[in-house]
């Protein structure tokens, strides 16, 4: 059990921030699925919340990291409206020697739970929540960067989770819409921004693709555009056999709720990680789809365009 006390409104003690009420005594018990062990408990769960980001708890199992999971309960319910995660190993030349969070959930006790998705650099992430009031809170890892790297001993690591709480219902700031709580991707303005025209192309590549745009096409360079073109042919075709294909053309799709994270770019190549969701509402259906891919890009006289896509696919 490790005691946390909230001495002051705003003052931030042992990593948790209370908004919206008065002094008062919070006692978090700090759970994990796994943790790995050494003679001097360098990498246990307390170091999720001692305030020190140079510290780290580590995952004990054999796995790369998926599935781990790190809970927080209370003594009584409180509403969590903000996770600030630490991803990885944050001390002094560890961060590339631990995995690290790249998408997780965030599960509550009566079984509902929204996605998550972090961006691979240091510092604090917030991850927005709809402040329900409960008694305990956990964070389940779905997938880590680095992918596919086959080091049984690479194990993952946070370093730090900041609780932000309220006593006060989570204000209506955008995240629900239409009563329900819309996950939230992170903010994308990192040290190396993605162009706006990049981001401006990947949107209209969801919305094109959902709704069976004639235009799909022309968001490919052009010496690959045939091929893109005749896939997506083949994609139509299969909707007008079903039956889908005018409900699908009359989707009505907004991409706000996708983030972008520059890979690499060199002059006139990028590789560009999109990620979060976008909402669909097409007939009865109102759905926000999950997404978290990869794509390749280059620039030529007709600016930004697609190269290769890699992890993308519908799912209704």
């Amino acid at each position: 059990m490790r005691n946390v006390r909230l001495v002051a409104l705003g003052l931030m003690v042992s990593g948790v921030l209370l908004w919206g009420g008065a002094a008062w005594a919070l006692n978090v018990d700090v759970r994990v699925s796994s943790f790995k062990v050494d003679l001097g408990l360098e990498y246990a769960p307390g170091n999720l919340m001692d305030g020190d980001p140079a510290t780290a708890w580590a995952g004990g199992s054999i796995s790369s990291g998926e599935g781990q999971w790190m809970e927080f309960a209370f003594d009584v319910p409180v509403r969590v409206t903000g996770l600030g995660i630490y991803n990885g190993h944050q001390g002094p030349g560890q961060f590339e020697k631990f995995r690290r969070i790249r998408s997780g959930r965030v599960v509550y006790p009566d079984g509902s739970e929204f996605p998550f998705w972090l961006r691979d650099e240091p510092g604090e992430q917030v991850v927005k929540c709809p402040g329900k009031p409960f008694k305990s809170i956990r964070i389940v890892v779905d997938s880590v960067f680095p992918e596919g790297v086959p080091l049984a001993r690479m194990k993952l690591a946070v370093s730090e989770v900041k609780l932000y709480l309220t006593l006060m219902p989570a204000p209506d700031d955008g995240t629900a819409r239409g009563g329900k709580f819309v996950p939230q991707a992170p903010p994308a303005d990192t040290t190396n921004a993605v162009p706006d025209e990049i981001k401006t192309l990947l949107r209209d590549f969801y919305v094109k693709q959902t709704s069976l745009d004639d235009d799909y096409y022309l968001l490919f360079a052009s010496h690959v555009r045939d091929r893109f073109d005749f896939q997506f042919e083949v994609f139509k075709e299969i909707q007008r056999q079903r039956g889908t294909f005018k409900l699908l053309r009359s989707a009505r799709v907004d991409p706000s709720g996708l983030g972008f994270e520059l890979v690499y770019l060199d002059k006139d190549v990028a590789e560009v990680r999109a990620f979060g969701t976008y909402r669909v509402q097409v007939g009865k259906l109102d759905k926000n789809l999950e997404d978290d891919s990869v794509f390749v890009l280059m620039k030529g006289n007709e600016g930004w365009k697609i190269l290769e896509l890699d992890g993308q696919e519908e799912d209704f």
